[in-house]
């Protein structure tokens, strides 16, 4: 369905299957990070450690942490966004200036996007004939899918809120979200099992100057193929990618470019 107005109906539309599809992955994402860590040792993993400051030595990189440890490594991969590489941590000897210059300008690729998720017992929607796809210029929920898991025993929607909506609490946002689907599809959509939804602005995502003067803004940027001190340092993640930039496709050629150079 397609609001383009908020006083005149929603238009239906056929959506044919796209020439090069996309993929999801089974039991989600998760999956493939926790898969992916079963494969190191445990010992090797720091979580909740916060990198202040990256220092080149004569053949290694010593790594320091909010929390005081230390680590020495033979080459270091910084996958967080650039903005955050750039604003938090310390290099020394200091990147060059036109690196330095650069990495507070590239984008991260979901700030300040509201995504919202909605669980149900069933889905309601399908029985309509409706494939859970919505685009509104005039409502709260501006872009939405069908999420429902590969097993469908869980099903819902995923999408994204307007901008506004971050003034909202998250109970009012819920409140207008429910009210707008259940003006589409039906008395069904004011009773999920569940709502969740994330403001991606927080310290994770985007440095403390939080403007973005334009999309994906230096995204795929040359100077973040580039590699730094000698040869141990480098910035992979998907805000670097040259292709994809933003999406997971992005972050997987981004390592494999990282992975051909060492």
């Amino acid at each position: 369905m397609f609001q383009t107005k908020s006083f005149e109906p929603p238009q239906k539309f056929f959506v044919p299957e796209a020439e090069a599809p996309s993929y999801r992955l089974k039991d989600g994402t998760q999956n493939l990070i926790d898969t992916l860590a079963e494969k190191l040792n445990p010992k090797n993993i720091h979580l909740n450690t916060k990198v202040t400051a990256i220092t080149e030595l004569k053949d290694q990189v010593l790594v320091e942490t909010l929390n005081g440890k230390k680590l020495h490594a033979d080459k270091v991969v910084l996958c967080l966004p650039p903005q955050l590489a750039g604003s938090q941590i310390r290099f020394s000897p200091k990147l060059p200036e036109a690196v330095s210059d650069m990495l507070p300008s590239v984008q991260t690729w979901m700030a300040g996007s509201i995504k919202f998720v909605l669980e149900y017992t069933e889905p309601f929607w399908r029985k309509k004939d409706y494939s859970g796809m919505l685009f509104s210029h005039c409502g709260i929920v501006t872009e939405m899918y069908d999420h429902t898991n590969f097993e469908e025993n869980k099903y819902g929607f995923t999408g994204f809120l307007n901008g506004g909506a971050a003034s909202y609490s998250k109970e009012v946002r819920k409140e207008f979200v429910l009210k707008q689907l259940s003006e589409l599809m039906g008395e069904e959509a004011l009773h999920p099992m569940n709502y969740f939804d994330k403001i991606w602005s927080d310290e994770f995502v985007i440095s403390e100057d939080q403007t973005i003067h334009r999309p994906h803004q230096n995204n795929g940027h040359p100077l973040l193929q580039e590699n730094y001190m000698n040869g141990k340092l480098f910035f992979s993640g998907t805000e670097s990618a040259t292709e994809y930039g933003g999406y997971m496709e992005g972050a997987i050629r981004a390592a494999k470019n990282i992975f051909e150079k060492m």
